[in-house]
């Protein structure tokens, strides 16, 4: 099984950690500004839901790690 990699990437008036496992991208982290929470986006593309949301990074990391996408 293919370990996690977390990607940190700016973005013009933001950040976003890239999630990989081997060549796939599995999703993004995003930082909700409003909250503060820690938000994963499933999917290359999605910036519109997030599957999970907690508020310290770490946990998010393992709870995604958990799920085995």
């Amino acid at each position: 099984m293919s370990k996690y990699e977390y990607i940190p990437k700016s973005l013009p008036g933001g950040w976003v950690m890239e999630v990989r496992k081997g060549s796939s991208c599995k999703g993004n982290i995003r930082k909700n500004r409003v909250t503060g929470r820690y938000q994963f986006y499933r999917g290359a593309y999605n910036v519109i839901r997030p599957m999970l949301e907690e508020l310290d990074l770490e946990s998010l990391k393992e709870r995604i790690e958990k799920s085995d996408l």
